[in-house]
């Protein structure tokens, strides 16, 4: 028994500092920025006003985009999206494009495409990223279409969360905004790039200090204080969590027998995909945590078709969210959010297995 303790404790170590030594600075770090950066200065009132009211179809094709776009500003989890999703929705956001906000919100993440392309490849981040933006427009055109007739009921019960930022200065040009942001991300990009790794701490040194330069003349000193301060917060919000959460997987993974996974999921067979979607709507992990947890699976044998189905999924719902969401929208409505959810990510777990 004290053998097993210590393999396990030793194997929770030697996960983190492989996760430590491999991804942070030159991935999550960037990416922290960013997302500092979107919650700092980009008002929350830019995404919302494009969701409300009455709307044509060409109105409906924005909101419904802007809605599937929401998760790299928000950057919010699963639970978080909640008040968000009933605030925009009772001041008159569309039902379908309100439905697409409360999956892309936590399910298309800023932070979580650099760190999946890091632990698991570029090539499944971006096709998950696709995947998801894809999911999330379907299952709200789908919800919308099944309950269009039901779209009067509004909810009531959770308080909207108050808007604190301020519209873009008029003396700052839109240009300028896009060189500070586009220079930005490409220190994230640099930071994730498949490269001899001298050649990318110069890229991303270089990218740096000319975002550094952008930020002071583009800026006030006061938006670059709220910058720093949101980047910050989102550090100590979701960093502990993060590195509590790899050294659980690890500690978890010489417990759980391989021929397990493999039997349940090691193969793209439909009951692989529902098992790992499943799962990823039954539990419950902190933002980004799915990852390594991901990691893990995959490791332990998974076929990448049903970890493409449980990394959908996993961020998204989990029972706690619907049951808040079962508030909000009522019975039937939720279960065929869930279900929605539930297909899609199978389905998308399916074709992805049989590419890959």
């Amino acid at each position: 028994m004290p053998d097993i303790i210590a393999q396990v404790i030793e194997s929770g170590f030697l996960t983190l500092w492989d996760y430590l030594s491999a991804h942070v600075l030159l991935c999550l770090i960037p990416a922290f920025f960013i997302s500092g950066a979107f919650s700092a200065l980009i008002p929350t009132s830019t995404i919302l006003k494009y969701m409300g009211g009455s709307m044509d179809r060409k109105r409906l094709a924005i909101a419904y985009s802007f809605a599937a776009m929401s998760g790299l500003v928000l950057e919010v989890c699963s639970c978080t999206i909640l008040p968000l999703f009933a605030g925009i929705w009772k001041k008159g956001a569309g039902f379908g494009p309100a439905v697409t906000f409360l999956f892309a919100g936590p399910g298309i993440t800023l932070l979580s495409t650099p760190l999946t392309a890091m632990v698991i490849g570029p090539a499944f981040a971006v096709t998950k990223l696709i995947f998801s933006i894809v999911i999330s427009i379907a299952i709200g055109v789908s919800m919308e279409l099944v309950f269009r007739e039901k779209r009067a009921d509004q909810p009531s019960e959770l308080v909207i969360v108050n808007e604190t930022k301020t519209e873009e200065p008029e003396k700052r040009k839109t240009y300028q905004s896009g060189l500070f942001f586009g220079s930005l991300t490409m220190v994230m990009i640099f930071g994730t790039a498949p490269i001899d790794l001298f050649l990318k701490i110069l890229l991303v040194l270089g990218a740096s200090i000319v975002t550094a330069g952008f930020a002071l003349v583009y800026y006030e000193k006061s938006e670059i204080r709220e910058w720093m301060k949101e980047t910050f917060r989102f550090i100590k919000m979701i960093f502990p969590i993060l590195l509590v959460g790899v050294f659980l997987s690890g500690m978890i993974m010489p417990l759980i027998p391989p021929e397990l996974i493999v039997s349940l999921a090691g193969t793209n067979s439909l009951g692989g995909n529902i098992f790992a979607v499943l799962f990823g709507t039954i539990a419950y992990f902190p933002a980004l945590v799915e990852v390594p947890i991901a990691d893990m699976f995959m490791q332990l044998g998974m076929h990448q078709g049903p970890l493409m189905a449980y990394l959908i999924a996993d961020p998204a719902v989990s029972i706690q969210t619907l049951l808040v969401v079962n508030k909000i929208m009522k019975p039937a409505r939720t279960v065929m959010y869930g279900l929605l959810i539930i297909v899609f990510s199978v389905l998308a777990g399916l074709f992805y297995g049989m590419w890959f």
